[in-house]
């Protein structure tokens, strides 16, 4: 998840994320919710089928909450994971991790990435 840029974010202290869903349509798309220094927080809608590229960040956690839908995390050497509405994910500093939609039905993610660093090593590789 690419570094925020200032003004990207809503930076509301409240969001209905149905009603934000709602708005941005069918997937995919990304809404930043949060954006500071210290942190970036996206609501993330995914389709059926899709696949992030397997990267780790070296200065940054992430986490990741399933809203709706059925996530496959793969997280460091453990092995592939199906999860649904609930779980709760980390990625630690360096760990590489990814994520694909299994299934016919669209993924809602909430994904957090501490700090919100704009670092050349803070990148997809």
């Amino acid at each position: 998840m690419p570094f925020v840029e200032p003004g990207e974010a809503l930076d509301r202290p409240f969001v209905d994320l149905d009603a934000l869903a709602a708005e941005m349509g069918p997937p995919p798309w990304r809404s930043v919710l949060v954006g500071t220094g210290g942190m970036r927080v996206v609501l993330l809608r995914l389709p059926p089928g899709y696949a992030t590229v397997e990267h780790h960040h070296p200065r940054a956690e992430e986490i990741f909450l399933v809203l709706r839908g059925t996530a496959a995390f793969a997280i460091g050497d453990e092995s592939e994971r199906e999860v649904g509405p609930g779980c709760f994910a980390f990625a630690p500093r360096g760990v590489r991790h990814a994520i694909r939609v299994p299934g016919d039905e669209p993924l809602l993610l909430l994904a957090s990435v501490a700090p919100n660093e704009d670092a050349r090593d803070e990148t997809v590789e």
